[in-house]
């Protein structure tokens, strides 16, 4: 067999606008790789003997997805691990996500997940908000499986409200929370956040360009003076357009990033 590159291979699975069928990820190592299918399909094999990658069946579908067998460092300050693997650095200020295997978004694999956190990383590390940002809730709006709500705790925020339409992320959601203890500041809730409720210190969306776009106005009115917003769920070339966007509502883009082809963004209320 070929030799290849084992991260862009996992690459092309971590980038996938949706989940990948063996079907359909050995023809894109195929083409990513300049090798035939049958090299492709023994490169997917090899992943999986090497517990890189394995299978999940989904409503009669099969995919193939990272194995969420190992500890994930995705910042400097944010590891996501599997509820059974112990991990300890000794570093105070390292904080340890637990989270299930799940079909709800949010595993840390995704660009978009990881942006999300790179921008806590930013927020809270270098920007270094005010002390009266962490006595203040957090919103986490489509939370998936949870990871940005837990995220936001772990680093200080005194509560976070989880939103999803999903009745299945609302599932997941509350058992990766409870497995981080954290029950009691993060409740989760099955619809939309409302127009009405306490004001929020940092509100938190991984969400397509056009829903942010269009939760603008519900943004601006539930953040407190002072505040933040963290998005990703951002095409490159929709950053642009989306700035423009909240900065009719006073809002100042302060920090930005880039994964591959997606975006992450804080807007600041100063």
């Amino acid at each position: 067999m070929t030799p290849f590159d084992r991260k862009a291979v996992l690459a092309i699975l971590d980038h996938a606008d949706t989940r990948l069928t063996a079907r359909a990820y050995v023809h894109d190592i195929a083409a990513a790789m300049h090798i035939p299918l049958s090299e492709a399909k023994t490169v997917l094999k090899t992943l999986v003997n090497h517990q890189d990658v394995t299978y999940q069946e989904i409503f009669g579908t099969t995919s193939v997805i990272r194995n969420f067998q190992k500890p994930v460092q995705v910042t400097d300050h944010f590891v996501l691990t599997p509820p059974d693997i112990s991990y300890g650095s000794g570093r105070q200020d390292l904080h340890v996500i637990r989270l299930e295997p799940g079909i709800s978004f949010g595993s840390g694999h995704h660009p978009t997940t990881r942006l999300c956190l790179c921008a806590m990383e930013h927020l809270f590390f270098h920007i270094r908000p005010h002390a009266s940002i962490f006595q203040t809730s957090g919103a986490d709006i489509g939370t998936g499986s949870g990871v940005l709500a837990i995220a936001l705790c772990l680093a200080g925020v005194s509560g976070c409200l989880a939103y999803d339409i999903d009745p299945n992320a609302v599932s997941e959601a509350k058992k990766n929370i409870d497995l981080n203890d954290l029950s009691g500041r993060i409740p989760v809730f099955k619809h939309p956040m409302p127009e009405t409720g306490p004001g929020l210190g940092i509100v938190c969306a991984n969400l397509r360009t056009p829903t942010l776009e269009t939760l603008a106005p519900l943004f601006w009115k539930r953040l407190n003076p002072g505040g933040f917003l963290i998005f990703s769920g951002i095409r490159t070339w929709e950053a642009d357009a989306l700035k423009t966007c909240f900065t009719k509502y006073g809002l100042t883009p302060v920090w930005e990033k880039t994964d591959k082809n997606w975006a992450g963004l804080i807007f600041a209320d100063q």
